[in-house]
């Protein structure tokens, strides 16, 4: 009955144990790892070696599963609660309404490559699978789940995973799918970061500045300690601002199990909507936050201290998702997996270098940097990259990473292909065949939208050109991606992107 809440305190030992580690030891420093990758990789040593034989409390890699499932979509909440107050356009001298000059391009561009990356994973799962799970006994159909691991993160993976293992039938799935997840937030390091340094010495990146020693550090010495976590918005003598957002979100989590149950009534796909609770999850947070602004008490939940509960539920999302893989359970899996995950991150790094340095501008390569480890764990793995190059965000890229939610709205038919696939309504052949065709299709897109042109930099040469990025925009997307962020302002970027992490 208590084995979560143990599992939970194991996790924040971890934590604890990995903030420690970052702040004394220089090489993860230098990589940037975050503390929940650091505790998360402890974590799994410590499940796999002494836990499996020597259980403290009940524990077991179920439990960290579960934490897992219930964080990601509680994450997906609070994305929703966390609102955007839109800025007022500013006027020019003649007092004309001035266009707000949003990293569009870039965000488009970006977008259609980590969808390229979310057609093309699964067909390298596939294929490595195919080939070198015969003699594990593995079907290939578990080569399907890397895209959800790579490109989405933990959290899609153990979603996506339980739907395959209790929906679809397929044994051990979401067990395998994280597996893919930890592979790929350590492609994200161990690939990006030695890139990242290449660059900086090859003059690729557009603003050479050190890195700041606190971000290097990981924490803030007393004199540094200047940024708030949020606003009260209740009065501690009636009720704790952060018990209230807990509240809120609770009703929120319920709700989304009651729509969760009414969409399973839908023939054929009930089952499959139904199990992406964490879709539910913020359309119920959806709906909560209408209600509130409809009673003009939406004041009442202050976005500064939402998106920090959002931060919290993803480092514990992360470090709970390595504590969950158990290779006794895996087996002799772990040999087509790995092989799978080594080729998906290779694959998957130079599809990123090949059309990131072609989208035309004069920081395409922290692009690269942005793309390609948001495509291998998290929106935060691409921030850590952007960061060693650009640590004060100085280019466009930290917006356009924000912005890169719009790019669940291109991936819609790779994931139908999949979803058919896994019902069993189309064989994985036609499935890979459709999944192959949209990657033309995003190719062709990417032409259209003007982000397809000639290179800016290469590995072998350096600096090409700071390319001819047009600053007008595509009139049907005007105003659809603007939160008019300034890119200068580093709060409002940081905000931006945390607030989306997929």
């Amino acid at each position: 009955m208590y084995s979560v809440v143990v599992a939970f305190g194991l996790a924040s030992v971890m934590l604890c144990i990995g903030m420690a580690i970052r702040a004394k030891v220089k090489f993860f420093q230098h990589m940037l790892m975050p503390v929940s990758v650091i505790g998360g990789i402890l974590g799994f040593i410590l499940m796999n070696l002494v836990l499996s034989k020597y259980p403290v409390g009940g524990v077991s890699v179920t439990d960290f599963s579960n934490i897992v499932d219930v964080f990601f979509v509680m994450s997906f909440i609070s994305i929703g609660l966390t609102g955007s107050k839109k800025k007022k356009n500013k006027k020019t001298e003649d007092g004309k309404k001035k266009k707000s000059s949003g990293p569009v391009r870039g965000a488009i561009g970006m977008a259609l490559i980590w969808c390229i990356l979310y057609a093309l994973q699964p067909l390298v799962g596939i294929l490595i699978v195919s080939i070198t799970g015969k003699a594990f006994h593995m079907d290939s159909m578990y080569g399907i789940l890397v895209p959800f691991a790579f490109c989405q993160g933990p959290g899609q993976a153990s979603t996506y995973g339980r739907l395959f293992e209790y929906t679809y039938g397929f044994d051990k799935a979401e067990m395998v799918a994280l597996t893919y997840a930890i592979f790929g937030f350590l492609s994200a390091f161990l690939i990006g970061v030695p890139f990242a340094r290449y660059g900086l010495k090859k003059g690729l990146a557009r603003n050479k500045s050190k890195i700041n020693e606190a971000v290097e550090r990981g924490y803030f010495v007393p004199e540094e300690q200047r940024e708030p976590l949020g606003k009260s918005t209740f009065h501690s003598a009636n009720i704790e601002t952060a018990a209230a957002h807990f509240a809120i979100m609770g009703v929120c989590y319920l709700l989304a199990l009651v729509l969760a149950k009414l969409v399973n009534f839908i023939p054929a796909l009930g089952s499959t909507f139904s199990a992406m609770l964490f879709m539910w999850g913020m359309f119920a947070a959806y709906i909560v936050k209408a209600v509130m602004r409809k009673l003009n008490i939406e004041y009442l939940i202050n976005n500064a201290f939402q998106s920090r509960i959002t931060g919290f539920l993803s480092d514990y999302l992360v470090v709970c998702a390595f504590m969950a893989i158990q290779v006794g359970i895996i087996g002799n899996w772990i040999v087509p997996i790995l092989l799978a995950s080594v080729a998906s991150g290779i694959v998957t790094f130079f599809i990123c270098l090949f059309f990131g340095e072609r989208l035309g501008s004069d920081h395409d390569f922290e692009r690269v940097l942005g793309v390609f480890g948001t495509s291998t764990g998290t929106t935060p793995s691409g921030v850590s990259l952007l960061r060693m190059v650009d640590p004060k965000l100085q280019t466009s890229t930290g917006a356009e990473l924000g912005m890169m939610n719009m790019a669940m709205i291109f991936s819609t038919p790779t994931m139908l292909f999949i979803t058919f696939a896994g019902l069993k309504m189309i064989s994985l052949p036609i499935a890979c065949g459709g999944m192959f065709l949209t990657i033309f299709i995003y190719i062709i897109l990417l032409k259209v939208f003007g982000v397809l042109r000639k290179p800016t930099f290469t590995v072998a040469k350096g600096r090409i050109s700071d390319g001819a990025e047009s600053g007008e925009e595509i009139p049907f997307l005007r105003g659809y991606l603007h939160d008019t962020v300034d890119v200068t302002d580093t709060a409002a970027v940081e905000s931006m992107i945390h607030n989306s992490w997929n």
